[in-house]
């Protein structure tokens, strides 16, 4: 009897859990039956459009590239680079004047790899460009656009032999940042209307162009003025066009005369420092060994006069020798030693080209 009760007790139980687990998945179905519906519920949404990357730059920089050439100047002091646009198929080159200033040799790579010489024509610093004149055949005139139709946005592409290295030019994607900024560059020129874009502009690139997606040059970039990393300029090319037009018009002037002498500022401070009865002067650090200066000039000499001129720093010295050709005869006053033992001297010397 016990055994039997115990069996009946035993089932009851096993009975009653079987249908409380029943009556517990009943409920968890509902719901889980419940979630998923919520779950299922679709809610529409917008497209979101994808705007590709502008495919017009492969284009412009292969329309353009054939107008931009690399400037290679040599000075008494050392060589440099830069890049030019070609103006016209006559042999005219814009490029910037801080480039070829002092320059004793300047030549211009082309795009095809041919290396020619180039004469300085002309050159307003004022608006910091230069006109070069090649010889030559078949040279390819950019196409200049209006910068006064320039927008603030607006896509742009700089094109310019950075840092003097072989192989073609270097081209960088920005906009224009902003239109008819007034800056100065490091030497204190002050500089109007000029186009800010996030385009690079690196060393060598100075000179080379600003060109808008329809293939136009806008503006020639100018490398010398550094307010902050991002922020680049170029001269707005209706100012270049204008003013390249009206150098060219001049004609060729006579070529400079030659001393061969590099150098660099004598300042208040230096003169200062070696007890020099002058404040200023254009201090000699380069003597070429087959030019008119090997017979009488020595490194270390300051030069403050040159005939009637007041030379006090290497500006001064570019200048004298730009507006006196080959051939000329003048006294140089320079300043030999320091201290007590400084002696004034007037060195004659007939002006040459280079290379004689």
């Amino acid at each position: 009897m016990r055994l039997a009760h115990r069996i009946r007790s035993s089932l009851a139980l096993v009975i009653g859990s079987l249908a409380l687990i029943a009556l517990l998945g009943t409920a968890c179905n509902s719901e889980s039956s419940a979630v998923d519906q919520t779950d299922l519920t679709v809610t529409e949404t917008q497209p979101v459009e994808v705007i590709a990357p502008s495919p017009w730059i492969p284009d412009v920089v292969e329309a353009t590239t054939p107008s931009i050439v690399q400037v290679s100047v040599r000075r008494a002091d050392g060589v440099g680079s830069g890049t030019g646009i070609i103006f016209n198929a006559e042999g005219s080159i814009v490029t910037n004047w801080h480039i070829v200033e002092g320059a004793n040799e300047i030549s211009v790579i082309l795009h095809s790899g041919e290396t020619l010489p180039a004469v300085l024509m002309r050159e307003d610093s004022a608006l910091d460009i230069a006109v070069l004149a090649v010889n030559a055949q078949g040279l390819v005139p950019a196409k200049f656009g209006d910068s006064d139709a320039l927008r603030v946005g607006e896509d742009v592409v700089s094109i310019g032999h950075a840092f003097g290295l072989s192989g073609g030019p270097s081209v960088s994607r920005g906009v224009v940042s902003a239109l008819d900024r007034t800056v100065a560059d490091g030497s204190g020129t002050i500089f109007e209307g000029l186009i800010q874009t996030d385009a690079a502009i690196n060393v060598g690139s100075s000179g080379g162009a600003l060109v808008n997606s329809m293939g136009e040059v806008v503006g020639i970039n100018i490398g010398t003025i550094d307010v902050g990393q991002g922020a680049n300029f170029a001269i707005d090319i209706n100012t270049v066009v204008e003013g390249t037009n009206r150098l060219v018009a001049l004609g060729e002037r006579e070529q400079p005369g030659y001393l061969g002498l590099g150098g660099v500022d004598v300042t208040p401070y230096v003169a200062f420092q070696r007890a020099l009865p002058v404040s200023e002067g254009f201090g000699v650090r380069y003597v070429d060994p087959k030019s008119p200066a090997a017979a009488g000039f020595m490194i270390d000499d300051i030069i403050v006069k040159i005939d009637d001129t007041p030379i006090r720093g290497k500006t001064d010295f570019t200048e004298f020798l730009r507006t006196h050709p080959d051939g000329t005869d003048v006294i140089v006053r320079t300043i030999r030693g320091a201290g007590d033992s400084a002696v004034i001297m007037e060195i004659p010397v007939t002006l040459g080209s280079p290379g004689a």
